[in-house]
């Protein structure tokens, strides 16, 4: 290949292992505070506005478990119901608060566009399961692991700046201005 020729854009690299994808966009923070974005998802302010170092500790994302609930639902043309569980979470960042509710397949769902957007793919989800939904091991197992692939998304910059992610998350809009130095 000459130099000239522009290069492939390839998903994974020689080894193996999936390649980040991601658009500039993805990483343009916007706004005109003197921000970046730590390694751990952190945002770091980098001057209070007057030009001086901010003496606020930088602000990070915060995910916990706070319980389940099981709810009635319709399946196969609404004629068979079924009982599913909610996973519920607690978000936080910085001062900010919010409770998020997510199904098993809500969490599926984020995961294949996640990683068919960025080649980022956070932790694995718990294996996918036909019988014995309701058993309280399981569903504990699973919220545990839900916690920790949230943990994992919340600290990646790159998913921190996607719509996917802020709205799976439902961030507020006062977050999302915050994540994007307005």
């Amino acid at each position: 290949m000459s130099n000239d020729e522009p290069k492939k854009k390839f998903l994974r690299n020689p080894e193996g292992e999936a390649q980040a994808q991601w658009r500039e966009e993805d990483l343009d923070f916007g706004g005109k505070k003197k921000q970046m974005l730590g390694s751990d998802g952190t945002i770091i302010s980098l001057d209070d506005g007057n030009g001086s170092p901010s003496t606020e500790p930088p602000k990070a994302f915060k995910a916990v478990a706070s319980g389940t609930e099981q709810k009635e639902g319709k399946w196969m043309m609404e004629m068979l119901s079924t009982e599913y569980t909610v996973f519920k979470f607690t978000i936080s960042f910085g001062k900010q608060k919010w409770e998020i509710g997510k199904r098993y397949s809500d969490f599926d769902k984020i995961d294949n566009r996640l990683n068919d957007k960025f080649g980022l793919p956070p932790i694995g989800l718990p294996p996918k399961q036909w019988f014995g939904l309701n058993d309280k091991e399981l569903i504990e197992m699973r919220h545990n692991m839900f916690v920790a692939y949230l943990r994992d998304c919340l600290k990646r910059p790159v998913l921190i700046h996607s719509r996917e992610l802020q709205s799976f998350c439902e961030m507020p809009p006062e977050v999302v201005e915050a994540v994007a130095g307005k």
